[in-house]
């Protein structure tokens, strides 16, 4: 069984209008451009007293960093009362959202992602040995800064995306 080192969350939350399908379709892109492999293992709607609908959205990805390291990036997105509006924006009718919303966004380093390090007791105790003794400087100063500075950027996107923001970020020269 292979190892892993879990990251902080962050959370958005929103209410308001803002573009569900190009939230939606912002936060999958980032994902395979990344070149991650995405799963989605939840996508649930069901329709509301007051109208809307509630969502839940599951984006689960991850990527072979090396041959040790996996990184796994989570996107959880929930929406109640989730309806469909048109606006007026540069003087033309746009169909938006209207909803409130969560999004959650986290992930983890898994480590010895090929279980090249659990077939036998000895191993196992070796492999524990390497990580906890030898790498921890390297997993914690390198790998979980990097995997953490990717979810903070995917952070910025997506309240970028539903207009919480202006352009730009801080972590932009990071990683």
């Amino acid at each position: 069984m292979s190892n892993t080192h879990a990251m902080p969350n962050e959370l958005l939350k929103y209410k308001g209008i803002f573009d569900m399908e190009l939230l939606y379709k912002t936060l999958r892109r980032w994902f395979t451009r990344r070149d991650y492999y995405l799963e989605e293992p939840t996508y649930k709607s069901k329709p509301t007293a007051m109208g809307g609908t509630e969502d839940e959205i599951e984006l689960k990805g991850y990527r072979k960093e090396t041959d040790y390291f996996k990184f796994w990036v989570t996107v959880y997105i929930h929406t109640w009362d989730l309806k469909t509006i048109e606006v007026i924006k540069d003087g033309k009718k746009k169909k938006m959202n209207q909803a409130r919303m969560t999004i959650r966004f986290g992930g983890y380093i898994e480590s010895d992602y090929q279980n090249r390090w659990n077939s036998t007791p000895f191993l196992k105790w070796l492999n524990s040995l390497y990580e906890n003794y030898i790498i921890q400087p390297e997993i914690s100063n390198v790998y979980e800064d990097k995997l953490y500075y990717y979810i903070l950027k995917l952070y910025d996107l997506a309240k970028e995306c539903i207009g919480m923001e202006a352009k730009g970020s801080e972590y932009t020269d990071m990683w």
